[in-house]
């Protein structure tokens, strides 16, 4: 292959989506938090392109990183059903036992793939999650 078609394969490969396949665990647990190059400033950048947050050649708006252990987070499926907010398919979701360290990303107006940037707030509060078989499937927004 010529050095043409590999840069358009992996053009093709960072456009591609593939949040929806991937599990919740993957998608938002990050503990212990990751370290970044550049700085903790660059966190979000950095980690919604590593995890794979594009949507169809969009940036994704608003994602967020828990910082808790898997295990710790999926005891809050354990928690009184509660309505979800932000799910299609799920009705009951469960509120944290406890606040939780999270990094919320926030697109930066007029950001555009395959550069998108973000807007960092890292903060301590509840968190509401979908749960099926007592793992974690959704975090409501």
């Amino acid at each position: 292959m010529n050095l043409t078609r590999i840069l358009l394969l992996l053009l093709l490969l960072e456009l591609t989506v593939f949040t929806a396949g991937l599990p919740l665990s993957r998608r938002h647990i990050d503990n212990p938090r990751s370290w970044v190059p550049g700085g903790q400033h660059r966190y979000c950048d950095v980690m919604m392109r590593r995890r794979w947050l594009i949507q169809k050649g969009r940036c994704k708006q608003i994602s967020t990183f828990i910082h808790e252990d898997l295990a710790t987070a999926a005891d809050f499926c354990t928690a009184p059903a509660v309505p979800c907010t932000s799910s299609r398919s799920l009705q009951t979701c469960h509120n944290s036992s406890h606040d939780v360290s999270v990094t919320d990303c926030f697109a930066k107006a007029g950001t555009r793939p395959p550069h998108c940037h973000y807007q960092k707030n890292d903060s301590i509060r509840p968190i509401r999650v979908g749960c099926k078989d007592r793992a974690l499937v959704h975090l409501d927004s």
